[in-house]
């Protein structure tokens, strides 16, 4: 597709625009560039570079800058290379953030997303392990107010969640601690799927046998895991993603509302981030299939926790993102969490 010497231009090009966010001339590439040709031979070059759509330019008189195609070429050569060449420095950062003495599963998850987006400048998102097939280990009423309970549910992967409910003025205090004991009997041990599963079909008749009074501890239940969903993913370094709009126009004011809305809903947020089962993955511009993602790029990676599951990392930023650093962070990044989550459940 592409001569070395062209290949090398487009990498002048590319680098050029991540480093100073302007298109470039065939005369200050040359200025820059140890090549040893012609002005002739690099604007050649270029256009021909352009003719396979991996430049553009904004008007006639203009030097070039990389498309969003031209980035993609580059981006699937970094991703080919196998070789880690991160420097020192910058592992142990990351080794030390991520591997301090968390006492949840949950800090470390955020701790990630936090690290990355002070490395980085870019909005960061880490979610945890998928929770399903965690088990129950137990589940607590604790009276907070005059008829008011803490439901607590707990499971074997160390997640804790809570939620506060008011209890019906026909059920007293015994019956309640009958349900839960009924509960717990009856629960424990089983994956959170399997559980929900027995809320709706065997439970509800054996409190109503044995208590003689039903509660929706389905709902009750069902809440709990919603919220322990939601509280999977972390966002960090949210107000960076104005360092990459003009807020001075309104349509890009509007689109930062948009963009926030879309980071905070967990459900449109899986469905952006959760494409394809690669380990990296680097999308651009439009291959995001979102017209208010237009402008930047998101890179994800997904760390591995052995039998407890697996989770995912991302960063979002501008398309001249430096994405040779940014994947190596990434790498690193992922490797850490996998370990250090692994020594978490190990305890």
């Amino acid at each position: 597709m592409l001569t070395e010497r062209q290949l090398i231009v487009l990498n002048l090009i590319i680098n050029h625009y991540i480093e100073y966010g302007e298109p470039i001339g065939s005369k200050t590439l040359l200025e820059e560039s140890n090549l040893s040709v012609s002005p002739a031979t690099i604007r050649n070059d270029m256009m021909r570079i352009e003719e396979l759509g991996l430049l553009e330019k904004m008007h006639s008189s203009s030097g070039r800058r990389p498309s969003n195609l031209g980035y993609r070429y580059y981006v699937d050569q970094l991703l080919e290379k196998t070789h880690d060449h991160s420097s020192k420095d910058l592992r142990k950062v990351i080794q030390e953030s991520i591997r301090a003495p968390y006492k949840e599963a949950q800090e470390i998850i955020e701790t990630s997303a936090e690290m990355l987006s002070l490395l980085t400048n870019y909005t960061a998102v880490s979610i945890g392990p998928e929770r399903k097939n965690s088990r129950f280990t137990g589940f607590r009423f604790v009276p907070i107010t005059r008829g008011h309970y803490m439901a607590i549910l707990m499971t074997d992967k160390g997640y804790v969640e809570n939620k506060i409910f008011a209890l019906p003025k026909e059920m007293d205090e015994g019956k309640l601690q009958k349900m839960i004991n009924i509960f717990n009997e009856e629960l424990v041990g089983l994956p959170l799927t399997e559980v929900m599963q027995k809320l709706q079909t065997e439970i509800p008749h054996i409190i109503k046998k044995y208590v003689g009074a039903e509660m929706d501890l389905f709902a009750i239940f069902r809440e709990i895991l919603s919220k322990m969903d939601n509280e999977r993913i972390y966002v960090g370094g949210e107000m960076n993603l104005l360092n990459y709009i003009d807020l001075e126009q309104i349509t890009e004011r509007e689109k930062v509302k948009s963009i926030y809305e879309l980071i905070h809903q967990s459900e449109l947020l899986h469905s952006l981030l959760f494409s394809n089962e690669e380990d990296i993955t680097v999308r651009i511009g439009s291959e995001l299939n979102n017209d208010l993602l237009s402008n930047f790029s998101l890179i994800t990676a997904s760390y591995h926790v052995g039998g407890n599951g697996k989770g995912l990392i991302a960063l979002l930023g501008p398309t001249n993102m430096p994405y040779d650093q940014i994947i190596k962070i990434m790498r690193l990044t992922s490797n850490e969490l996998s370990d250090s989550m692994h020594d978490y459940f190990k305890q």
